[in-house]
């Protein structure tokens, strides 16, 4: 009986020293992980109210101080990756984390998006080793014409080496994943993937993120089954057998990714993923409509209901973005508009014939000699087929506070 008290006691006091330890492991590594700092709020200075245009009520000038709070709790990150090994960053996403209501929204702008820019290759895609090749660092460029189709500065960014995606599946113990359809592909990446619910290493994940050459619509449908796996990833690493491997992610991307985030960040940011819900991660691809443009294929951001998703999802402000906050090339009526200034008109004959067919001449008597034909006026140069940025219905005309801005 002696003995039998003395084990207890001591099998006790070993228990509650191993609580203990866990405590203060715990209590160490929520004081080590850190927030990441926030995009200040934007100021505005006043400006005096002018009389309405119909009458009535004075309006507000351009630039008059309005609520700019950030919501609470909110951060929001650009993602991008290389997906096909030239340098461009072919996946490219916005993401808003809410700490405070505990949901993950993430939207995806497709990489051939157009921008509104003067040289030949407009595509957003091009943008980040556009810049590396001119001397920069490529992360400030995608940044800035990320902010001009969002409205907004993005507090966070990071640029993931794939390589790095392959580490932390396999780090997950690998992603179970129903393939959609068999995927075989040898020039570049060797992407051989049979269709069907399989459990997916970290190279067979690369494959399936990157492949996209037997897509009926191309970069499209690709970027759908990346949500899909994502999504697939988020809901098996935040149950309870994938929490030990936090660490050993947090290292994984904090040495294979050029950020602006610190490893105590990451792993912030990983334990607040970690108290969503499945059914609070969410994945969207911008609304857009696709046209070729001198032979190469764009893809146009739907103006309003591209409005609507960014401040539905991925807004971290209380005041809504609205078209007056963006740089953002769109189609109308079959033309292309802007929402500032155009750049480059000419470049946007979306398909025009830019020539007027040639007439056959008419019959000519053989009687009596042809009067001589008058001179004909001369015809003007085709126009590019651009047009003031109008107000698409149903939409109701943007009032005076669409010209207020973050800057």
């Amino acid at each position: 009986m002696k003995d039998r008290k003395k084990f207890w006691k001591t099998a006790g006091i070993t228990l509650g020293a191993v609580v203990l330890a866990a405590g203060l492991a715990a209590g160490a590594y929520l004081l080590w992980e850190r927030a990441p700092a926030l995009q200040p709020e934007p100021t505005q200075a006043a400006a005096s109210p002018r009389p309405s245009a119909a009458g009535g009520k004075a309006q507000d000038d351009k630039g008059s101080p309005f609520d700019t709070k950030r919501k609470d709790g909110v951060y929001t990150i650009l993602l991008a990756g290389n997906d096909d090994g030239t340098g461009n960053t072919d996946t490219i996403m916005v993401g808003k984390l809410d700490t405070v209501r505990h949901k993950l929204d993430f939207v995806s702008i497709p990489r051939d998006t157009i921008i509104n820019v003067e040289w030949d290759n407009r595509k957003l895609n091009s943008v980040y080793w556009g810049s590396k090749n001119n001397g920069g660092n490529g992360i400030d460029a995608l940044r800035s014409h990320v902010k001009k189709l969002t409205g907004f500065d993005v507090d966070c960014y990071a640029v993931i080496d794939l390589e790095a995606i392959i580490e932390v599946v396999d780090a997950l113990g690998g992603v179970y994943f129903d393939v959609p359809q068999a995927m075989d592909y040898d020039d570049g990446p060797v992407i051989h993937l049979q269709p069907g619910y399989q459990l997916l290493d970290g190279e067979a994940a690369m494959g399936l993120c990157r492949y996209r050459k037997g897509y009926v619509n191309g970069d499209l449908e690709r970027i759908a089954v990346q949500h899909e796996f994502l999504k697939a990833a988020a809901e098996q690493f935040i149950r309870l057998g994938n929490i030990p491997n936090v660490s050993k992610v947090t290292r994984i991307l904090a040495e294979n990714t050029d950020t602006n985030l610190s490893a105590a960040n990451i792993a912030y940011f990983i334990r607040q993923a970690l108290m969503c819900s499945p059914e609070n991660i969410h994945f969207y691809t911008a609304p857009n409509t696709p046209q070729e443009v001198h032979e190469l294929s764009y893809t146009f951001l739907d103006l309003y209901d591209w409005l609507d998703m960014v401040n539905s999802t991925i807004n971290p402000y209380t005041t809504p973005v609205t078209e007056g906050k963006l740089d953002l090339v769109y189609l109308h009526n079959g033309a292309a508009c802007c929402t500032t200034v155009l750049n480059g008109a000419y470049y946007y004959q979306l398909g025009r014939q830019d020539t007027a067919p040639v007439q056959k001449p008419s019959a000519v008597s053989l009687s009596e000699p042809a009067a001589p034909a008058e001179e004909p006026a001369p015809t003007p140069p085709p126009q590019p087929q651009v047009t003031t940025a109008p107000t698409p219905e149903p939409k109701p005309t943007p009032g005076d506070d669409d010209w207020l801005s973050f800057e």
